[in-house]
């Protein structure tokens, strides 16, 4: 029976999963601290009770792609990090360039918040919708540069099927073309954030098309 294999100092794939895993919860908390909030004279006055209702319900409905960023912003991140999660499962140790690969992407989820709150502030602004779409089509890419460095670097245990992880980071790259697409499509027409809804469907048969080819 062979020695296990030593891991250097500050390489365990445990410890950097616990700190990518709090930095993903605190980014994922902050996308609802950008929600925009109704003006306090807007939810208290002396109106009839359907007034104000009425008027707050104004107020939201107005702010849908807000809620769409939060929801979708919300989405991305609960996917990449389960996928991150995964993914560490499946390593043995963690290299020097999968640790600088963390460096993007952990600079882009923290940013995202930010992002999302553009969003709320402005979404007829396609810098705005550019600057949220640019956002997630980078995490996306720097998700795929993960993956591929991984698969660079031998790490992932016996056993594991790299195959299925190369379709993987296929299909982020092209998820991560869409956003980008959508980014500058939002400088030609309006309406981009309801693109935003095919995302999971560009997935998915972006994934299938590439498991085929595997």
């Amino acid at each position: 029976m062979g020695e296990p294999e030593r891991v250097a100092p500050g390489m365990t794939h445990e410890r950097v999963g616990a700190f990518v895993d709090a930095v993903f919860a605190i980014a994922m908390t902050l996308l609802v601290v950008e929600i925009r909030r109704p003006p306090a004279g807007l939810v208290e006055g002396d109106e009839p009770r359907l007034v104000m209702a009425a008027r707050l319900w104004d107020f939201l409905s107005g702010n849908w792609t807000t809620w769409l960023a939060f929801v979708i912003a919300f989405l991305i991140l609960w996917g990449v990090w389960r996928e991150h999660h995964r993914t560490l499962d499946l390593v043995t140790r963690v290299s020097p360039r999968i640790m600088a690969r963390h460096v993007p992407l952990l600079i882009v989820v923290v940013l995202l918040p930010y992002a999302t709150g553009l969003i709320g502030e402005s979404v007829s602004n396609p810098l705005a919708v550019c600057v949220f779409a640019a956002a997630v089509a980078a995490l996306l890419f720097a998700q795929a540069a993960l993956l591929r460095a991984i698969l660079r670097d031998d790490v992932l245990r016996p056993g594991t099927d790299a195959a299925a992880m190369r379709v993987q980071a296929a299909t982020l790259l092209v998820a991560g073309v869409f956003w980008l697409l959508t980014a500058g499509l939002t400088w030609l027409v309006e309406g981009v954030p309801l693109l935003w809804l095919l995302a999971p469907v560009v997935g998915v048969v972006s994934a299938r098309r590439f498991a085929a080819r595997a």
